[in-house]
């Protein structure tokens, strides 16, 4: 038991031994590794300061590209605004100019340039340069070409259209509007009036310098001119007031111009008779008067000069027939004119209590109304009261005639 105790023991030294010389040998190891291990955390060490020192100098330099690059961005970004600005501009402005008839294809191109979210190329500024000289050089050209123009009736008709700059188109004696819409020229429904319409006629065949009415608003001032109302419409704001002071001014007028020539005719065989009392006529008030005074020629002078004066009250109701006709009608159309006048105010107030004064067209009628009656009262009463005046002073004056022409008898019979 003792021997082979001493050989375990022996045994466990030489094992012991053998653990402690590998413990030995792998303490060199770790050493070695230590000492490696060491030497790569100083050359990491000086790596890794050299490497901040890299990344604080690329730090400082990205700081400044970025002011930099800011810097460059905010001009860009600018100057990006303005381009969009200005090709949105141009796309609101080029839409309503007839020139685009030609060019149909530069409407897309502003708006993909105006609504684009990066930096345009070079080649797009230079077409919207493009767009905008083409559109000068357009602006100061009469130009001729066949175009479809669209009809009162809403059809389309190939025509030959004159386009004046950006001011105005013509076409076979009519002025033409821009409809950006369709892209297409429309005629106007109603044409301005003969002294702008007249310059239209043989514009396109002549060779000289002629005057042309021209719209620099593009179509605005025509429309609001093709608006307007001429003399028929004024009329017919008028109402049924209007109408009859028109019937009765022009009804008058008739007559005060009847009475006038019949006057003068009567006159005129007045005097004629005047001019030979030997052959006396019954077709004339002097002729009648004289052939009365020759029935009582032999009676005494008072029943003679009554007579006379019987004879000529006898004519005057004739020559001062419709007289006060004419002069109830110059008094009576100021009156209707009054009358439509408070009529056209009461629509218009009615108009406002139901309605409100948001929108003045919905006054317009009454208004017109109102103005129009006062204005063709006033027309009918002035050149009613003219006539009336001429027609007094004719019916006097023959009056005259036959008074002196009857004292002319008794002077002679007894001079």
């Amino acid at each position: 038991l003792l021997k082979e105790i001493q050989m375990q023991s022996a045994q466990e030294l030489e094992v012991n031994d053998q653990r402690e010389q590998q413990f030995l040998e792998a303490k060199e190891e770790r050493l070695t590794l230590l000492n490696q291990a060491q030497e790569e955390l100083e050359t990491l060490a000086l790596q890794t300061k050299e490497s901040q020192l890299n990344i604080d100098t690329n730090e400082d330099k990205i700081t400044d590209l970025g002011e930099t690059l800011h810097g460059k961005m905010g001009d860009l970004g600018e100057l990006f605004g303005v381009i969009r600005q200005v090709s949105g501009e141009l796309k609101a402005d080029f839409d309503h100019s007839m020139i685009s008839i030609h060019y149909p294809e530069r409407s897309a191109f502003l708006k993909e340039l105006s609504e684009r979210k990066e930096v345009p190329s070079i080649q797009a500024l230079e077409k919207m340069w493009l767009i905008m000289l083409q559109e000068l050089d357009e602006s100061r050209k009469v130009s001729k070409f066949a175009a479809s123009v669209v009809q009162e009736d809403g059809t389309a008709k190939d025509q030959k259209v004159i386009r004046i700059g950006v001011h105005g188109a013509l076409s076979e004696g009519s002025f033409l509007t821009y409809s950006p819409e369709g892209n297409v020229f429309v005629k106007v429904i109603k044409q301005p009036p003969m002294q702008y319409q007249s310059t239209v006629n043989n514009f396109d065949e002549s060779g000289d310098f002629v005057k042309i009415m021209i719209d620099p608003t593009r179509g605005q001032l025509l429309t609001l001119l093709t608006q307007k109302p001429d003399l028929l419409e004024r009329v017919r704001q008028g109402g049924v007031i209007g109408y009859i002071i028109i019937g009765l001014g022009c009804g008058g007028l008739l007559l005060a111009l009847m009475r006038y020539g019949y006057l003068a005719f009567v006159l005129g065989r007045i005097k004629k008779q005047a001019q030979d009392l030997t052959t006396l006529s019954p077709k004339n008030p002097l002729g009648r008067i004289a052939l009365t005074y020759q029935e009582v020629q032999h009676s005494p002078q008072e029943q003679k000069e009554i007579v006379l004066e019987e004879a000529i009250l006898k004519e005057i109701p004739k020559m001062s027939r419709y007289n006060a006709l004419i002069k109830l009608l110059a008094a009576i159309s100021p009156l209707l004119g009054l009358l439509g006048t408070v009529t056209g105010m009461i629509i218009t107030f009615q108009s406002i209590t139901l309605f409100g004064t948001s929108d003045p067209k919905l006054m317009a009628g009454g208004i017109s109304t109102a103005l129009i009656t006062t204005v063709l009262g006033l027309c009918a009463a002035i050149p009613l009261l003219f006539a009336y005046t001429f027609i007094v002073e004719k019916t006097k004056n023959i009056i005259d005639v036959l008074e002196h022409q009857s004292v002319g008898l008794i002077a002679k019979e007894y001079g």
